[in-house]
């Protein structure tokens, strides 16, 4: 992430985070290609055989419910449509050390490295996935949400999830082998 700080007869007015995502190929390995944010947004803008890498983070409870986050009606993507906690890799990051991130910056929950762990690998289009899960007891009253991004949490039983108006669970499959 590059700061750009704004200025105005010399003194700061301002600064603007300016995130940057590298590409990864097809079996998520860094490319040395960069797009910012905005330019990340088109899928026009990833060149063929380049993926935008992406993360997702399953919580699994005590009774095996899966925690799923609702997106913000205002949401440009899939809003109003259930999920997990997750977003774009950062430049600079891991796919596991943005699942962390994207935990605590979307629900206020902060994960440890040595409790997440591999889940499931796709790719689709233009974007390529990288799915843990962790089997953490979150209370749904010590979540802080991100209301810009989110409605509201809530528990699910796996027999739930087909039934929801989703962001898609391609990860579903490896989790029904877990749980």
């Amino acid at each position: 992430m590059h700061r750009i700080l704004l200025y105005k007869k010399e003194s700061v007015i301002g600064e603007v985070i300016m995130e940057k995502h590298e590409l990864v190929d097809i079996n998520g390995n860094k490319t040395g290609e960069i797009l910012t944010h905005v330019e990340a947004r088109d899928i026009n803008n990833v060149p063929n055989g380049r993926y935008i890498s992406v993360v997702g983070v399953v919580i699994i409870n005590e009774n095996d419910e899966i925690l799923l986050q609702k997106r913000s009606r205002f949401k440009r993507a899939n809003p109003s449509k259930w999920g997990i906690c997750g977003g774009k890799v950062d430049l600079g990051e891991t796919p596991l050390e943005a699942g962390i991130r994207e935990t605590l910056e979307e629900i206020g929950i902060l994960l440890n490295k040595e409790e997440l762990k591999f889940l499931s690998m796709d790719a689709n289009e233009k974007s390529h996935f990288t799915v843990y899960y962790v089997r953490k007891n979150v209370d749904l009253k010590e979540c802080k949400l991100q209301e810009e991004e989110l409605e509201e949490v809530k528990y699910f039983r796996i027999e739930e999830l087909q039934k929801l108006d989703n962001e898609g669970f391609e990860w579903l499959d490896n989790l029904k082998k877990i749980i």
